[in-house]
């Protein structure tokens, strides 16, 4: 892996899932070191001919599902695949940086008795324990390589982009919304993540 966890969450918060899953693959080919039978894998990354499935939401973020062979858990690499669950989850902080300036955005262009949402004690409050969160995550991501901890840090994720979406109101639901982001990132890692790794970290 050559792509630092920092150009990882650089490029997805400013290019967008795809292109920050594009830079945090890494040279071993996907059939190798995925752990199921499909790996999220950028669109424009997929070999001619090669089988894949589609999701609706996740063909707006230029992702696809890639078919793999769905190694034994004896015959994959945990620790290569540990180390790329740390970059994609550098990835899915980019990914969730950026629909969290959408919401801050949103918030700052509604108003309640003639004041912005984003100045409300408690929604100010809310975007500054995700902050926080996003911080704590960040620095776990970059200490902890173990394939439990990286697991763990993914469900941290699938929790948080929940709380973010919240904020856009009923739009956060729309496949239009930035939002849409953090619900196929959650499905990508869903693909690369094992959910459920042998030992606990140390």
């Amino acid at each position: 892996m050559t792509t630092s966890l920092l150009e990882c969450e650089r490029t997805a918060r400013s290019g967008g899932l795809a292109a920050g899953l594009a830079a945090a693959l890494p040279a071993t080919p996907a059939d190798r070191l995925a752990p199921g039978r499909y790996a999220a894998v950028p669109a424009a990354a997929v070999p001619g001919g090669a089988e894949v499935r589609t999701h609706s939401l996740a063909d707006r973020e230029d992702i696809v599902f890639l078919a793999t062979p769905g190694r034994p858990r004896e015959e994959r690499d945990a620790l290569e695949l540990a180390d790329f669950g740390r970059h994609l989850a550098a990835v899915r902080l980019g990914v969730l940086r950026s629909v969290l300036d959408h919401v801050v955005e949103h918030l700052s262009n509604r108003t309640s008795g003639d004041e912005p949402l984003i100045r409300k004690q408690l929604i100010a409050g809310a975007i500054g324990d995700v902050m926080a969160a996003v911080e704590r995550l960040r620095a776990q991501v970059r200490s902890q390589r173990h394939p439990a901890a990286v697991a763990d840090v993914h469900r941290e994720l699938d929790e948080l982009g929940w709380r973010v979406a919240q904020h856009l109101g009923a739009s956060g639901f729309l496949a239009t919304s930035p939002a849409r982001s953090l619900y196929v990132s959650a499905l990508v890692a869903g693909t690369w993540v094992d959910r459920e790794p042998e030992g606990e970290p140390a």
